[in-house]
């Protein structure tokens, strides 16, 4: 475990002290470091290291939304493993609330709509982490096979029964609506 310091200033003082400060949380376990392999975020200069497959696509789908609809991701803001993604895992403290603005909230939950209730966001978790996803199923579950083949192929255009599937791609959804934000509530009253 990593040991962080914590900076104490009094006030009025002007005495500093430095105490250790242990996270209380760890980040997600990693697989052995074959069996993950690093991924481009589109339209970043991030990477982050997943399993590859369709686990990797759905959080690369997520990151990328996260990306264009909530806020700017960069270089070393991903913390990926087989079955979690971490986004900013130093700015989004375990057990706190509060750090995503509303719009931004409804925005994840529509990306969570959009994967079918497979990916969870950890705002949802008993010990909220807002900045994490994870999966809800096992990465080589059928579903999440269907599902990444969804998103990948409609990211590229790719024809369905005879004629382009509908895009759900980054910066293509309508998480406003009305009828998506009653598919995201339905999803999240599903995942209680």
């Amino acid at each position: 475990m990593r040991r962080r310091t914590l900076l104490v200033l009094g006030a009025g003082a002007g005495v500093a002290t430095a105490l250790p400060f242990s996270l209380p949380f760890s980040l997600p376990a990693t697989a052995a470091p074959a069996s993950l392999r690093s991924f481009p975020v589109e339209g970043t200069d991030a990477t982050v290291q997943l399993l590859p497959g369709p686990a990797a696509t759905v959080f690369l789908y997520a990151a990328r939304r996260f990306h264009y609809e909530i806020d700017t991701l960069h270089a070393g803001d991903l913390v990926g493993s087989t079955d979690a993604l971490d986004l900013r895992p130093g700015w989004y403290a375990p057990g706190v609330t509060g750090g995503l603005l509303p719009y931004q909230v409804t925005v994840i939950r529509d990306i969570i709509a959009e994967c079918d209730g497979l990916l969870a966001w950890g705002g949802d978790a008993a010990v909220p982490q807002e900045g994490r996803f994870t999966l809800t199923v096992a990465p080589g579950n059928a579903r999440l096979r269907a599902l990444a083949g969804r998103l990948s192929g409609s990211l590229s255009g790719s024809l369905t029964r005879g004629r382009r599937s509908a895009r759900v791609g980054a910066g293509t959804a309508l998480p406003y609506t009305e009828a998506r934000r009653r598919r995201a509530e339905k999803i999240q009253k599903m995942m209680r």
